[in-house]
């Protein structure tokens, strides 16, 4: 067990979580099922009256109608005591104590469909329930628009069978599993891999779990760097096209958040980031819209009997927190680094990961729940927030090494925050923020010399570089040509156009931040009865430095 766990609050073992269901034995078949003519289980209470909502009576029945109420689905009560999230300020989290029952939501687990109580969706059929309908209605869209028009029609795919082989499944899913899925562990390999063999080999393809498959190839691909698949590109574009299709956004399902779980990380690591800023948004509203952010006991239920449950056991349950953290996660601190707002919930009692050795999901949940809360009542609290949280990022051991560069990255965040309120920042913190820093630039080399391509290789080394420059003392000015030369090394490796507009955009600011000490310096000395040196303007093309086009402008912009 890592040591480090319990001082963040991650749980080592899973804890029981199983609704408290109520039975009966009976010799004879419920009355609601009697009057009706159909066939009963003689459960208490029994699997039709559970999914009709009637309530389930027996002749011989003792228990209180209030009880009787209370295990009816629509009425399932609340644990009395939730997890209790300690890793931030973050302002989703619940902090114990029973749900109020106007913020409980209900799901169809038949359609994966949740809202809140207070829905229009979800109106109709409470209604009924309190009418003691015989049936009441479903959740479903009643009278949602006038129905003018037919719903858009699915589309067509090809097929991913096509487009990959079993055996090039085999090689890019192990550099997945090897890469991708320690640090974004929502799979069971073992589960996925027996599905995977059926896919092949079964006459019909799960059009969603293929998109599933998709993703896994895709990233395997990418971070097979110059090795990858020749149809990368294209199975990338059969995932967008299944997740986009009409048909299958209607009824969200556990894949479909995985497929665009994995379609986040494969944006954030190719291409702009509002593209892949909006994708984790898009996983984050799919998991709100099965459920995901609540434990089962926290959500009434139309019907319990349902095999599409994904909250059956606790294998099931520990899946569903990871899909949902790993898209809360990823959602947090794109959108913190980004600078946009993030997805909020009224309130989280997905319990929190179970650690698991070799496996850094829940520490980079953790990371992600350091972010502090959006607006705090002053400046001042603000900068206390930021203080609290830089101090609590602290290396774990045995960890992947990425987290190294995830830590650097939030920790960039927040200082950069710190250093817009014109407060100062603590000799401490500054010491906190060089050697996180210093971690990550190391672990940068690292993934580069390996061939291992993650986004943060480059952005946080400039972003270091950066940091480096406007902290503007000697102990971070000593460091800028250490992690230059590191810089230059990374950007060697990939030679691509981003790299290298990276790396001259450096110069740049080195070349900027030069002068402005020659022209303080120039000032102390006119002072001491020197002349002062007439002032040169440094005209920089943007234009052509940022267009890949101008790759004569990028090779012959040079500073020394």
């Amino acid at each position: 067990m890592d040591p480090q766990s319990s001082s963040l609050g991650l749980p080592t073992r899973a804890e029981s979580t199983a609704l408290p269901h109520m039975r009966r034995r009976a010799r004879k078949a419920c009355l609601p099922c009697r009057q009706r003519k159909r066939k009963c289980d003689v459960q208490y209470p029994c699997t039709m009256c559970t999914t009709y909502g009637y309530e389930c009576k027996y002749g011989d029945d003792k228990v209180s109608k209030a009880r009787a109420s209370s295990a009816r689905p629509g009425n399932y009560q609340p644990a009395s005591k939730r997890v209790k999230h300690d890793h931030g300020t973050n302002d989703d989290y619940d902090d114990g104590g029973a749900e109020p029952v106007t913020e409980q939501g209900i799901l169809d687990p038949f359609k994966s469909r949740y809202v809140s109580q207070n829905s229009a969706i979800a109106f109709p059929r409470s209604l009924g329930l309190d009418l003691h309908s015989k049936a009441p209605p479903p959740l479903h869209s009643f009278a949602w628009n006038c129905g003018v028009r037919p719903e858009e029609a699915p589309s067509t795919h090809a097929r991913l069978l096509d487009l990959v082989t079993y055996d090039e499944f085999q090689r890019f899913s192990e550099v997945f599993f090897e890469v991708v899925h320690p640090i974004f562990g929502v799979l069971d390999k073992f589960l996925f891999l027996q599905q995977c063999n059926k896919f092949w080999k079964g006459p019909t393809q799960d059009l969603v779990f293929g998109a599933v498959i998709g993703g896994v190839v895709a990233l395997g691909s990418f971070f097979s760097f110059r090795a990858g698949h020749p149809k990368e590109s294209d199975i990338v574009k059969h995932v967008k096209g299944v997740l986009e299709d009409p048909d299958v956004t209607r009824s969200p399902s556990m894949d479909q958040i995985n497929a665009s779980i994995f379609r986040t990380l494969y944006l954030r690591s190719m291409t702009r980031p509002h593209v892949a800023w909006l994708t984790s948004c898009v996983s984050l509203h799919l998991a709100e819209a099965t459920g995901l952010h609540h434990e089962a006991q926290s959500i009434i239920l139309t019907t319990d009997h349902s095999p599409q449950l994904i909250h059956q056991d606790e294998e099931g349950k520990e899946r569903a927190r990871r899909t949902f953290w790993v898209a809360w996660a990823l959602n947090s601190i794109m959108s913190y680094e980004y600078g946009r707002s993030k997805r909020s919930f009224g309130n989280i009692s997905c319990r929190p990961l179970m650690v698991v050795e070799g496996d850094t999901t829940a520490y980079h949940v953790a990371l992600a729940q350091l972010i502090p809360r959006d607006n705090p009542p002053s400046d001042s609290a603000a900068r206390d927030d930021l203080h609290r949280a830089i101090k609590s990022i602290r290396p774990n051991p045995n960890e992947n090494r990425f987290m190294s560069l995830s830590r650097a990255d939030v920790c960039f965040c927040f200082y950069r925050r710190l250093r817009l309120l014109k407060q100062g920042i603590d000799k401490e913190i500054v010491s906190c923020i060089l050697r996180i820093g210093e971690e990550a630039v190391e672990a940068a080399c690292e993934f580069a010399e390996k061939g291992i391509p993650w986004w943060n290789i480059l952005n946080t080394t400039f972003q270091f570089f950066c940091v480096l420059l406007a902290i503007d003392t000697s102990d971070s000015l000593a460091k800028v040509s250490w992690v230059l030369d590191r810089f230059k090394v990374i950007v060697e490796i990939l030679g691509t156009h981003l790299a290298i507009e990276a790396l001259d955009t450096a110069k740049v600011l080195l070349r900027d931040s030069m002068a402005k000490k020659r022209q303080e310096l120039a000032f102390l000395e006119v002072a001491d009865g020197a002349t002062m040196p007439a002032g040169r303007e440094i005209d920089i093309n943007w234009d052509a430095l940022l267009n890949p086009e101008y790759s004569e402008v990028l090779q012959d912009f040079s500073l020394y």
